[in-house]
């Protein structure tokens, strides 16, 4: 950690910027993405590498994993299961929602099995906070710009059987009415950076 802040620290120095602090990626996502809630909550933030989970209760992280799967390895599925170039494959991860049903299913299938490993790494975490502390997680959120993929909200509704939510940051900022149907969408891919914003009008008193 320390060598990859001393390598932030220079690039901003080299930049000519300016900055009065860094900070771990999930308490800027905690805090665009949590309300309060009176329960734990599951951030669920599926990257391209990698899926994050946080479980937050109070503001506090109780507990945090990293699975070694994420959207890019979604990709890899239809590319090796369809015998087709990486850029190919993304192309029809990306517009899945646009293809025939049939096709639609083949497609499923051959991801299926990532996403299941990453559903099922999931749910151990999230039962094994739930043995330690002897408290339900009231509420999933998810984000990151993986879990835009068609079907992932359906099968984390069946996995966790609980409340799911599409994580939202930009509602706790104001913005045209015109943009908010364009913020919903692109929020999933802006939860650390909206968290970080908040914390800077924090200091400023905003």
């Amino acid at each position: 950690h320390n060598d990859v802040l001393n390598t932030y620290s220079q690039i901003v120095k080299n930049a000519g910027l300016d900055t009065s602090f860094f900070e771990i990626e999930m308490f800027s996502s905690t805090r665009s993405l949590t309300t309060n809630e009176p329960y734990p909550v599951l951030i669920f933030d599926m990257g391209a590498s990698g899926t994050k989970l946080y479980i937050v209760e109070h503001g506090v992280i109780k507990a945090s994993h990293i699975i070694n799967k994420g959207s890019q390895d979604i990709t890899m599925s239809i590319s090796k299961g369809l015998n087709i170039s990486w850029d190919k494959a993304e192309q029809i991860k990306r517009n899945l929602s646009s293809l025939k049903s049939e096709d639609q299913q083949a497609i499923q299938e051959i991801i299926s099995l990532t996403l299941d490993y990453i559903f099922s790494e999931s749910t151990t975490i999230l039962l094994a906070f739930q043995k330690k502390y002897n408290k339900a997680v009231g509420k999933v959120i998810l984000t990151g710009g993986g879990v835009a993929q068609k079907g992932i909200y359906d099968m984390a509704k069946t996995a966790f059987q609980t409340d799911v939510q599409m994580g939202d940051p930009f509602s706790k900022v104001e913005a045209p009415a015109f943009l908010q149907n364009v913020l919903r969408v692109t929020g999933l891919e802006f939860a650390v950076a909206v968290g970080i914003a908040l914390r800077k009008l924090q200091e400023l008193n905003v």
